[in-house]
């Protein structure tokens, strides 16, 4: 193969990685950059000779949806046979990502495997990217993955798992465009005069290869590649035209069934550059030569070559194993409205079953696109499943937008049980988004529509619904009330599913309030839904263990917790509920004071993408509070952010802790005239919602600020003792808490001894602007 130009370094990285996996050292390698820059091109030269390696080599298509674990079913036949055994089953996604990791590890030789146009990968793709990467370093494997870096946008999902790959055992190449030196070092190569080259291509390989194929320079590459096609025979062109209909490769058979070529129009497409052909059949050399060819395409021609394709891989007799992604591509494509009706849906259940709800949720999408002569029922079901799968990939402006296009449909059909339905989880849809005041309406209009009826699951629901919102929002008797509803009704009935969540509501108002039943009730909760595999309520039930444990100041209590909760998480890749445990994990080590561990989970958690707004406040407040107690810079605007979140949840559990952090920060200025207006009113929330322990805190501040008090009960606890004039006693519960912040400030309220101890913690902390103002 010709030396790449300009590609050395790559080579140097490639080269570097696959010594380190000899070594058992495994390495994930990111090659990247635009469409055309030559990724694939660097890597089948590295791999060219696979003498003493195995070489696993997959890709992902640009269909509609993609078929979920593509490059896994591209590898199948180099994998072990328990690898595809269990491939061939669904819903084996932990004991299959297991089974392909044992593949590699064992294997008598290293592996190369390559997982190519990773953009366009599905989510059970990514997941295995992420299982498989988070391990590599125990196998003497290299994890070729390459992808568009232009084509991620912010919400893209590949950039979640980009940011949770192990920096120590990755490898980054950035693939550039060529310099003109490059472009005119191309054109020597083929003979070709360079001049405007490098003006009309950018740089770009493919695109500079393109050009330079063309007769005279393009006005661009789709131009060149549009007529390079059509200087072929009519025969030979119905060939690319075909494959053009098809990302990845068409088959061999499929071209034979629907032309029958003669040998040499095969051979003349071939021959153009434009087609390349193995066992399996054709594939263009790059998508971008696809593209081209099958955006200039007549639209009746498309449609009619499409339909043909559909019609030969559906047929019993030409026995193709083909995804059913791939029928639902081609039946789109021929505006087939039945066979999109008939494929698509079924084609969800397979991504559903492989954990793959985002490419799920877009075959509904298609489906639906095609409903038009659906019965209103069959319509409305689709829009349910649609903003299921949607709801499960936070897609939630979308999952609540197939929520109210149901809802008119179920009312028209009198369906009052299924109006319900959807009123109950366009609730829990508005909360997610922070419309805490549509999520109480609509609430509040399904518990009334539901009890109208007969009693049923349905009801329970949305008691338990309405149980967890008051829960959330600190109204106790209506959560115990409502839950206990709820309760009653699973009993009665035997849903394990509704009593979980249920339990779980209830459990925490009571667990908040130290009663011990509480926390009997989100145990059995937990037991519940780890003997029922509901993952969703085993994560909640971990999260208000552990947090409310926290709260209680119940450390190693919350430990146990978290520990359990971070290996369920893990084998099950539960990276939202992770991250929620780790901020509340950096709020434990800083109340500790860990403060290093607590500064690096912080940092861990606000270094992810797409951290949720639940887990990104506590870790901005500890950040925010530990900066501003050292006097590190950029506490300010950690504060600030955490503030604005707070403030959109409406949440008193997210709102006490900012105020706190505030006042703390005027204090060390000597400046309350600095502190927010909200400062007051969370002060208030507090008070007319008795959240005693919050109270206790927020007082102490006000006091520190020279605020007058307003008559609170915050029981026997250190705050109330500092309150009521005993910092000896405050400092000696903080003590025996493991507390030494908060110990610290009750002993320099005390006597001169009591003084120096209390800067010598600070000082041990390093809490030196908080020394240098109490000084």
């Amino acid at each position: 193969m010709a030396q790449l130009v300009e590609r050395a370094f790559a080579e140097q990285q490639l080269a570097g990685a696959l010594a380190s996996a000899r070594k058992g050292d495994g390495r994930t390698v990111l090659a990247y950059g635009e469409a055309g820059v030559g990724k694939t091109a660097v890597i089948d030269g590295w791999c060219a000779n696979p003498r003493d390696f195995r070489l696993l080599w997959g890709g992902c298509e640009a269909l509609f949806s993609p078929r979920p674990l593509g490059p896994l079913f591209d590898m199948a036949g180099d994998l072990g046979d328990e690898t595809r055994r269990l491939l061939s089953l669904d819903g084996q996604g932990a004991e299959l990502f297991s089974a392909v990791l044992r593949d590699i590890a064992d294997a008598r030789k290293p592996t190369i495997m390559v997982v190519e146009d990773l953009h366009w990968a599905d989510a059970a793709t990514l997941d295995l990217v992420k299982f498989l990467a988070r391990r590599i370093q125990k196998t003497p494997t290299v994890l070729v993955l390459t992808f568009r870096d232009d084509e991620i946008g912010e919400g893209h999902p590949l950039r979640g798992v980009l940011g949770d790959l192990p920096p120590e055992a990755l490898v980054r190449i950035p693939l550039a465009p060529l310099s003109e030196a490059g472009v005119n070092e191309l054109a020597r190569r083929a003979g070709r005069r360079s001049d405007g080259l490098f003006a009309a291509t950018g740089g770009n390989p493919f695109f500079v290869t393109e050009a330079i194929r063309a007769e005279g320079l393009p006005a661009s590459v789709r131009d060149a590649v549009v007529a390079r096609a059509a200087r072929l025979a009519p025969a030979a062109r119905a060939i690319v035209d075909l494959a053009s209909l098809v990302p990845g490769r068409i088959e061999a058979g499929v071209v034979e069934a629907i032309l029958a070529p003669e040998i040499r129009d095969v051979a003349a497409v071939l021959s153009s550059g434009l087609l390349v052909a193995d066992a399996r059949g054709f594939a263009f050399r790059h998508e971008l030569s696809r593209i081209a060819v099958e955006q200039a395409l007549p639209a009746p021609l498309a449609v009619r070559l499409h339909s043909r394709i559909l019609s030969v891989l559906r047929s019993t007799s030409a026995g193709f194993d083909v995804a059913r992604t791939r029928l639902v591509h081609h039946a789109s494509g021929a505006d087939d409205s039945p066979a999109v009706l008939a494929l698509a849906p079924e084609a969800a259940k397979e991504a559903v079953a492989h954990g793959a709800h985002r490419e799920a949720a877009s075959l509904y999408a298609t489906a639906l696109a095609h409903s038009g002569g659906l019965s209103p029922r069959a319509r409305a079901e689709l829009l349910e499943q649609r903003a299921y799968r949607c709801y499960l990939t936070d897609q939630i402006d979308d999952a609540i937008a197939a929520r109210l296009s149901a809802l008119p449909i179920w009312r028209s059909l009198g369906d009052r049980e299924q109006e319900g339905r959807m009123l109950r989880w366009l609730s829990r849809l508005n909360w997610f988004i922070g419309r805490n005041a549509d999520a109480e309406r609509y609430a509040d209009q399904a518990v009334q529509l539901l009890q109208s009826l007969p009693p049923g699951p349905e009801l329970a629901w949305a008691l338990s619904n309405r149980s967890q919102l008051d829960m959330l929002a600190d109204r106790a008797e209506g959560a115990i009330a409502f839950g206990q509803r709820a309760i009653d009704m699973a009993m009665a009935s035997g849903d394990d599913e509704i009593l979980a969540h249920a339990l779980n509501n209830v459990g925490t108002v009571l667990y908040d309030r130290q009663d011990p039943e509480g926390r009997a009730m989100l145990e059995r909760s937990l037991r519940l839904s780890l003997d029922h595999g509901f993952g969703e309520h085993v994560a909640r039930a971990y999260a208000n263990l552990s947090v409310t444990a926290v709260v209680n100041r119940e450390y190693a209590l919350a430990q146990g917790y978290f520990d359990d909760a971070m290996a369920y998480f893990t084998r099950g890749d539960f990276d939202s509920w992770a991250n929620h445990s780790l901020a509340w994990q950096s709020r434990m080590a800083f109340e500790q004071g860990h403060w290093e561990r607590a500064e690096q989970l912080a940092s861990r958690v606000l270094g992810r993408y797409g951290v949720a707004t639940i887990s990104r406040i506590p870790a901005l407040i500890t950040l925010a509070r530990l900066r501003r107690l050292r006097g590190d810079p950029g506490a300010d605007a950690a504060l600030d952010e955490a503030d604005h979140l707070a403030r959109e949840t409406g949440e008193l559990r997210h709102l006490a802790p900012v105020a706190v952090a505030q006042a703390e920060a005027a204090w060390l200025r000597d400046d309350a005239t600095r502190l927010p207006a909200s400062f007051e009113q969370t002060c208030e929330a507090a008070v007319r919602k008795g959240a005693t322990r919050a109270l206790g805190e927020l007082a102490f501040w006000r006091r520190q600020l020279g605020a007058e008090l307003a008559e609170i009960d915050a029981g026997k606890r250190p705050y109330a003792l500092l309150l009521a004039g005993d910092w000896a006693g405050s400092a000696e519960g903080w003590s025996t808490l493991g507390c030494p912040y908060d110990e610290a400030l009750a002993l320099v309220e005390g006597n001169g001894d009591a003084v120096r101890r209390g800067l010598s913690l600070l000082a041990s902390l390093g809490a030196g602007a908080v020394s240098r103002h109490v000084r």
